[in-house]
């Protein structure tokens, strides 16, 4: 099934990785209605994150276009929606982004949001559960 495969981890672990890289490892995913979004990434201080990886599947032949963003926590507790990435090339496709985040108020948690979009106009959301920095 794709959703179900679509739960793997993103990135991969080094083969030799020092347990503070292997504890720095944050991942996260959600679905809903025609959308499955999933995040991989390591938080490298308390205010960044890198490598981000991003990766949204089109899972519902829909005629409808699917997006994938971070949404961050920071240390004061305020939550910020970073950028949306869309993906408009049909059911049983999928796209990754690599990138990374950098945030000056810090970054306390990540989670992702996966959303089915008509156009401009966003039709459905799930949030992933947010993943905290040990920094």
């Amino acid at each position: 099934m794709l959703v179900a495969a679509g739960g793997l981890a993103c990135l991969t672990v080094p083969l030799v990785a020092s347990p503070a890289a292997a504890s720095s490892m944050a991942t996260g995913n959600c679905s809903y209605s025609a959308v499955y979004g999933a995040y991989t990434g390591f938080y490298t201080g308390q205010n960044t994150v890198n490598p981000l990886r991003l990766r949204v599947l089109d899972t519902k032949a829909d005629g409808h276009g699917v997006a994938i963003r971070l949404v961050t926590r920071t240390n004061s507790g305020a939550d910020k929606a970073w950028s949306w990435h869309h993906y408009k090339g049909g059911n049983g496709g999928e796209q990754s982004w690599d990138t990374s985040a950098t945030d000056s108020a810090g970054i306390s948690s990540m989670g992702i949001q996966a959303a089915v979009f008509e156009g401009d106009d966003l039709l459905s959301l799930c949030t992933s559960s947010f993943t905290y920095n040990p920094y």
